[in-house]
């Protein structure tokens, strides 16, 4: 491959990407000011998947959604945000399944049924990072067991676990109350019981995560 052509290419994937990153945008800024009209979460609990130190003075809360895209496009944000303030936030995520995402709901509950042996968050950044390889898929039972095998857990416990009434009902606690707030997209994230309208970039994110600490 020649130099002009490999130029070519390599134009061709940024402009693809900015492309992809500006109709995130626009989704975002369409529903601008919907936020504001949302309550506060539910009280944080045993129940719930939190990374960070207890007592943190900012709680910042997801409602997403594994297969939403733009969850995937805010996944490197949020952990940059939490890597940066790795001291000062508490974070917590939240399954909402959007009903035109297929395979959602079996990606939450293989968060589930992994977090059942201690690897939630194991799993919560598999599915992120291999998004494509899984998204689509008629049937991503096998991908995910494939997951699973390769966070080292128990294959026999997570493939009944999956699919088990307890996570089900974890998903769905977590669904239901994300609609009894009214949110109607993924992600939905709130900052010390505060709904915001969705950052456009890394550096708005840190300047709220920061505003919040102070």
């Amino acid at each position: 491959m020649n130099t002009k052509r490999i130029a070519f290419w390599i134009g061709f994937l940024v402009v693809l990407a900015l492309v992809i990153w500006g109709l995130v945008v626009a989704m975002n800024k369409s529903s601008a000011g919907a936020n504001a009209n949302l309550g506060a979460p539910a009280p944080i609990t045993a129940a719930d998947h939190m990374r960070g130190p207890a007592g943190a003075p900012v709680t910042l809360i997801e409602y997403g959604d594994f297969q939403c895209p733009a969850c995937e496009a805010y996944y490197p944000i949020v952990e940059q945000v939490l890597s940066h303030s790795s001291t000062t936030v508490d974070f917590v995520f939240r399954h909402f399944p959007l009903p035109q995402h297929a395979n959602a709901p079996l990606a939450a509950q293989a968060a589930e049924a992994a977090g059942m042996q201690g690897k939630f968050w194991e799993m919560f950044d598999v599915l992120f990072q291999n998004h494509a390889d899984w998204t689509e898929l008629a049937d991503p039972h096998q991908i995910f067991d494939g997951y699973a095998q390769r966070l080292g857990l128990d294959m026999t416990r997570f493939k009944a676990d999956i699919d088990s009434p307890a996570a089900k009902e974890a998903m769905q606690r977590d669904l239901a109350e994300g609609e009894q707030l009214g949110i109607d997209a993924t992600p939905t994230f709130f900052v010390n019981g505060k709904a915001i309208e969705n950052p456009q970039s890394y550096g708005q994110f840190q300047a709220i995560i920061d505003a919040a600490a102070h």
